[in-house]
């Protein structure tokens, strides 16, 4: 690739006096304005002609473009990436595969108000869920993944199947904007049988294992950094007792790091950090000194500054600007078993899948999180067969591999219906490669 440094400085300089001779067109005094919009269109000629030299240089001909389809369909290499968008206009999904065009799907029977609903109606029965006894029927929360079923994701299965022959039990991603971000769309249900009475039609997660990706950017870029082979080294990082003001005692968050620890294979070298150790300092040096993490503890979301989203530790908070600003280029996967200090503090059960995004803009290229609060008490079930899922078949002295983590959470939150109530199985998501 070529470069040129005095290319770049004369963009850059270019590029500074044309946004200082923005401000200078709005002047009240008329002749002053007209002469600053002569001096601000000669300086955009410039500045169009630099970018347009600097586009002629080899590996440089999208400089100040967006990427192209081609280069966004890298997303979709290992499988489909579906783009969920409302509007008040309508609707609809675009599907990114592997190879071809994308796919528009029209879904006709959602709109934005319809489905701003939706988003209240599930805040609303995820609370009144987490009061029900665990063997109760979650009827009203059935009826709303089936909506979710039949008005969203199945218009959009039936074009992957037939136009797009994407086989069964392969991967797909997620990439929900505006308020598709708030439904749990991997959940989605029709609960009912099959037209013979006998055999009941099958879910979204029969069908596919599913992702999530923030952007398809985001998912290229965290497949680029997989290319690079790193020795694995696992922490468990739990804080049962954060400082005052950070949330009430979690009693499961010890027994939690125990079982995890015995579970991740020696050859991951595995640590554990607790108690008195679990401060924000021993954390950030953890994050950097490992390859896989398991944080258990209270999350919070801040949805005014989200650089502040924080994990509570022993001393004072976590945040997302603390890890972002430390380098760790070998992270690799991270389990968020994040808590709450309570269920529906927002009118969206959507608190903490912006803390798991927030880990993969970080670098961890796959990362497990959870939609809404996690009962103390059975979370133990999902982290337990999650991570046996992660070492099955797993040879002598091999390494777990991160890649795999959609395919056994999607395993793991199957094989536990008979302990687990639908929103604690439901709450955890996969997000990245």
């Amino acid at each position: 690739m070529f470069t040129s440094p005095e290319l770049a400085h004369k963009f850059s300089e270019i590029s500074q006096r044309l946004s200082d001779a923005q401000g200078s067109a709005g002047s009240a005094d008329r002749a002053a304005a007209d002469l600053a919009a002569i001096q601000y269109r000669r300086l955009q000629e410039q500045w169009d002609a630099v970018v347009a030299e600097i586009r002629s240089l080899q590996g440089f001909s999208r400089f100040m473009l967006p990427p192209s389809y081609s280069q966004l369909q890298a997303a979709a290499r290992n499988g489909p990436v579906i783009i969920l968008v409302a509007s008040q206009y309508s609707c609809s999904a675009i599907i990114v595969p592997t190879s071809g065009e994308p796919r528009h799907v029209s879904l006709p029977r959602m709109n934005l108000t319809h489905l701003e609903v939706l988003k209240k109606d599930f805040a609303r029965e995820i609370r009144h869920a987490s009061c029900m006894p665990p063997e109760e029927t979650r009827k009203e929360l059935q009826g709303l993944l089936r909506t979710v079923w039949d008005e969203i994701m199945l218009p959009i299965v039936i074009v992957l199947q037939r136009d797009l022959r994407v086989g069964c039990r392969s991967r797909i991603w997620l990439c929900p904007t505006a308020t598709f971000t708030s439904i749990p769309l991997h959940a989605a249900h029709p609960f009912r049988m099959k037209a013979d009475g006998v055999t009941r039609e099958l879910c979204l997660e029969d069908v596919y294992i599913c992702s999530y990706t923030p952007t398809l950017l985001a998912l290229i870029r965290s497949r680029q950094m997989m290319k690079t082979r790193v020795t694995s080294s696992f922490a468990a990082i739990g804080q049962s007792e954060p400082d005052a003001g950070q949330g009430e005692a979690l009693k499961a968050i010890d027994s939690e790091l125990e079982l995890v620890r015995k579970i991740v294979p020696a050859t991951a070298n595995p640590i554990t950090l607790s108690g008195d150790e679990a401060t924000r300092a021993g954390a950030l040096d953890a994050l950097q000194r490992n390859t896989w993490v398991h944080l258990a503890c209270h999350g919070k979301q801040d949805h005014e500054q989200p650089y502040y989203s924080s994990f509570a530790m022993k001393d004072k908070p976590l945040t997302l600007l603390d890890i972002m600003e430390q380098d760790i280029p070998n992270a690799q996967f991270a389990f968020l078993s994040a808590r709450h200090t309570a269920v529906g503090d927002k009118e969206a059960p959507d608190e903490v899948i912006h803390l798991a995004a927030g880990l993969q803009f970080s670098g961890f290229k796959s990362v497990i999180g959870t939609l809404w609060v996690v009962d103390d008490a059975v979370a133990k079930h999902v982290v337990e067969a999650f991570y046996e899922n992660m070492v099955k078949d797993l040879k002598d002295g091999a390494m777990m591999d991160c890649a795999k983590a959609a395919w056994a959470l999607n395993r793991a939150t199957r094989s536990v219906k008979r302990k687990v109530p639908l929103e604690q199985r439901m709450v955890f998501i996969h997000i990245g490669v």
